[in-house]
């Protein structure tokens, strides 16, 4: 081993423990915070209006529901009546048919309307929490904000929890007209 060998050596070492050492201290230096949106979701008072709103319009719908399943259960003792002509039995059973088939599609479509008014409700909702998240994090010169109630936060501190801070902003700017 020739000296300029050695010496490439030593040096690709230093740099290496340099930059080794560097990521360290840029890591202890990262201002890190994490945020449920889940449950700030839930916890905005839109959130809350808007999951009053569905459960009303789910009920009502719910309410034609059992009617529809009144009506089957009715149609279905008759068809049972030995009294029944069986013309009229035949006439029945068509009607039955079509008021099965009717309610299964209302059925269909209530959830898929359902399901369609809360993506659009939670994400209008969501958008502004991560917007606010945002403010707070450059405000405070956080380095990263994640989201705790996904599976790749393990352990975090109290005190970097923005949950609150983002749910309370949320709502200041819900109340004023600002989130609508």
């Amino acid at each position: 081993m020739t000296f300029k060998h050695l010496a490439l050596i030593i040096a690709v070492a230093g740099i290496s423990l340099t930059l080794f050492t560097g990521n360290i201290m840029a890591a202890s230096m990262l201002k890190i915070a994490v945020v449920d949106l889940q449950g700030a979701l839930n916890s905005t008072s839109e959130g809350l209006a808007a999951k009053e709103t569905l459960k009303k319009k789910h009920m009502a719908k719910q309410e034609q529901v059992d009617k529809m399943k009144a009506e089957l259960d009715t149609m279905e003792e008759k068809i049972k009546s030995p009294v029944l002509s069986q013309e009229a039995q035949t006439e029945l059973k068509e009607k039955y048919r079509v008021t099965k088939a009717q309610l299964i599609e209302y059925v269909t479509l209530a959830k898929e309307e359902e399901e369609r008014e809360n993506q659009q409700l939670s994400s209008r909702i969501l958008e502004g929490l991560i917007k606010i998240a945002r403010e707070i994090a450059e405000a405070e010169n956080f380095t990263i904000v994640l989201e705790k109630s996904g599976s790749a936060v393990v352990y975090f501190e109290d005190n970097m929890d923005i949950t609150d801070r983002v749910v309370k902003l949320y709502n200041e700017r819900y109340m004023a007209g600002e989130g609508q």
